[in-house]
């Protein structure tokens, strides 16, 4: 299914936490003046810095599609945990199309062992200063309603803008629109991201900064060259929507004119 081109939508997102955020690192850092559970981190050629890695902004966004796809039919989400998954049912299959149209409709955007999903995020960077906190934790027993773990420190990001992008290639109406679903969640806080959920962190803001629809108007449009080859012939090669403007894909709209979707 990804052999060929057909369409593809880019988002460039803005995130901006309402709440305390915290995605918690996997090891232990170097540094002994950061807390038991730290923010985390990366090398940037400005330094270290916290980040959002792709896989904390995509993890969500599969789980809140299972939920509204159970909700409507238990059968169009696969259970990823179980025996009977897509991955596993389909292993043996080596037609990519079968593959495809035999898995569930969450498989078929975010992809399982025997298929490439279609939507993916990069890593979310800070644009500016960002700003973070630590605080104090205790862990209680159920049992014998004393401390079990603790007391730990926790660092949390309370200020800061972070730039992402995300793409949906080859994708399918009803795609799109649980991506857009996912986004309402997101904003109204009905979907949380990171630690502590419910201790009221993980609350955060999306914005679509600018918005990139790139169609093939017709089969094999694409075989010359990469999209946005300026090999291609001046009628031929893909048109680009760009926040709502035709136009040949090697010609942005004049500046004036660019705007971000739903601005």
């Amino acid at each position: 299914m990804h052999k060929q081109r057909w369409n593809a939508v880019k988002m460039e997102l803005s995130l901006v936490p309402r709440s305390p955020l915290l995605i918690k690192s996997g090891r232990l850092s170097p540094n002994p003046a950061l807390p038991d559970m730290q923010f985390v981190r990366t090398v940037t050629p400005q330094g270290e810095t916290v980040f959002l890695p792709g896989s904390s902004l995509k993890g969500p966004f599969r789980s809140f599609t299972e939920k509204v796809l159970r909700t409507v039919n238990a059968e169009w989400a696969c259970d990823p945990f179980s025996s009977d998954f897509c991955g596993k049912k389909l292993e043996k299959e080596g037609d990519s199309a079968k593959v495809y149209s035999s898995s569930c409709y969450t498989c078929r955007v975010y992809g399982n062992t025997r298929l490439k999903g279609r939507l993916a995020f990069t890593d979310a960077f800070p644009e500016g200063e960002v700003k973070t906190e630590v605080r104090h934790g205790v862990a209680i027993s159920r049992t014998t309603q004393s401390v079990a773990v603790g007391p730990f420190d926790i660092e949390v990001l309370v200020q800061g803008r972070f730039r992402t992008t995300l793409v949906l290639e080859n994708f399918e109406t009803w795609q799109l629109g649980l991506v857009a679903l996912t986004f309402r969640a997101l904003n109204e806080g009905m979907l949380k991201m990171g630690f502590g959920k419910n201790r009221g962190f993980g609350e955060v803001e999306l914005q679509v900064r600018r918005a990139f629809v790139e169609m093939a108007p017709r089969p094999g449009a694409w075989r010359r060259g990469a999209l946005g080859d300026r090999s291609l012939p001046p009628r031929g090669g893909a048109q680009a929507i760009r926040s709502g403007r035709r136009g040949p894909p090697d010609r942005d709209p004049p500046a004036s004119r660019r705007r971000a979707v739903g601005s």
